[in-house]
């Protein structure tokens, strides 16, 4: 079996042994890699973390193991950024925790291009946010961005309430309910959500107004899907 991916986890097994997750087009894999953390592993560098590689897989007593493996991009600029590199295990948790095998031809583009664009420079926080709306949206939490959750209006938008699922418009805006938000904060959060991939790299938002939605989208998660992501700590304090 012979296929390209991404590896979004690494478990190790055993003495030096690892088990590994790899993101592909199509779907999740899981497989064992053995000597992946000695040193002088000749098939440990195709499947270190957020490396993509082309991997050939072999059937053995314990299911697949890796036969051989070519690395097709290490994306090493991240590794010597300390932003990009918290925003790296971000977009790793966030995979692993929301999304299903069967979500990988959504998903998959996203997180490449994502790790390709912090490679070549681009706002991490940026990424991140961005990244963080599609899968939202890929696992069913999506914010309803085009019109009054309410009503349905499309004009008048004046809140976003994450109780309701979405935009609330001045008609339906109640002060014991929702807060008036920002319209800049309100386009950013239309755009993540309705950006193609084609247009990921075309706006790069402040990492301040990042930060804030992302928060708020944790929290959000939380609510809906009881799921914590651990790795928005580290991203708080950079």
């Amino acid at each position: 079996m012979e296929f390209e991916g991404i590896v979004i986890r690494q478990t190790p097994f055993r003495d030096h042994d690892a088990m590994v997750t790899v993101l592909s087009n199509d779907k999740m894999r899981s497989f064992l890699v053995r000597g992946a953390l000695k040193y002088d592993s000749k098939l440990g560098p195709s499947s270190n973390m957020y490396t993509k590689s082309r991997f050939q897989l072999m059937r053995g007593k314990e299911g697949h193991a890796l036969r051989s493996g070519e690395i097709l991009e290490s994306f090493e600029n991240i590794k010597t950024n300390i932003d990009s590199l918290a925003v790296e295990d971000f977009l790793g948790e966030l995979t692993n925790k929301l999304i299903q095998s069967s979500d990988a031809p959504s998903i998959y583009s996203w997180l490449e291009k994502g790790l390709q664009l912090m490679n070549s420079g681009f706002s991490p926080y940026t990424v991140a946010l961005i990244y963080f709306a599609k899968v939202l949206d890929i696992a069913g939490y999506s914010l309803n961005v085009d019109s009054c959750q309410k009503c349905g209006q499309k004009s008048q938008i004046i809140a976003l309430s994450y109780k309701d699922g979405g935009f609330i418009c001045r008609d339906c805006f109640s002060t014991l309910k929702h807060a008036k938000e920002n319209p800049t904060k309100l386009k950013i959060v239309r755009y993540i959500f309705k950006v193609d991939l084609a247009n990921f790299n075309k706006v790069e938002f402040p990492k301040e107004a990042c930060m804030e939605l992302i928060k708020e989208l944790n929290k959000f998660l939380d609510d809906v899907a009881q799921t914590n992501l651990k790795s928005i700590e580290l991203l708080k304090k950079i």
